[in-house]
C-alpha cells in the first residue's frame, strides 16, 4: 500500500502553504480492498412473492407521517420492480381498514 501527500492548490493554481488545522491533507492511497456491497441483500417487505393481483397492507406505525410511508413504499416498490425481468409495477394507495391506517399495495404487473 502506498500513500502520496498531496499539496493543496488555490483557484490560481498556486500551492496553498498549510498551517496546522487551517487545510485539511488528504491522501491518496493505493490498495485499498473495496467493501462488498451489502444493499439489496435483505428486503423489507415481500415484493418478489407477489403474483399479479395480490396486495399486501402496511399498517402506519406509531408517529410515522403517512407521506412519509407512501413515498418510502413507492421507493422501495420502484427500486424492486426496475430490478426484475420483466419489470414489474406496483399500485400503492392510503387506506383505512378495520380502523387501521396504512397503505395497501397491489402488484399490478
Amino acid at each position: 500500500m502506498s500513500i502520496q501527500n498531496l499539496e493543496s492548490w488555490d483557484a490560481n493554481g498556486s500551492p496553498i502553504e498549510e498551517t496546522q488545522g487551517e487545510v485539511d491533507a488528504f491522501f491518496i492511497e493505493e490498495g485499498v480492498p473495496l467493501p462488498e456491497d451489502v444493499r439489496g441483500t435483505q428486503t423489507r417487505y415481500p415484493f418478489s412473492k407477489m403474483r399479479i393481483g395480490d396486495s399486501i397492507f402496511i399498517r402506519m406505525k406509531e408517529g410515522d407521517d403517512s407521506k412519509r410511508m407512501k413515498n418510502r413504499l413507492s421507493q422501495a416498490t420502484r427500486t424492486f420492480g426496475k430490478k426484475q425481468q420483466p419489470e414489474m409495477h406496483f399500485v400503492l394507495r392510503y387506506r383505512l381498514e378495520n380502523e387501521i391506517s396504512g397503505v395497501r399495495v397491489w402488484r399490478k404487473d
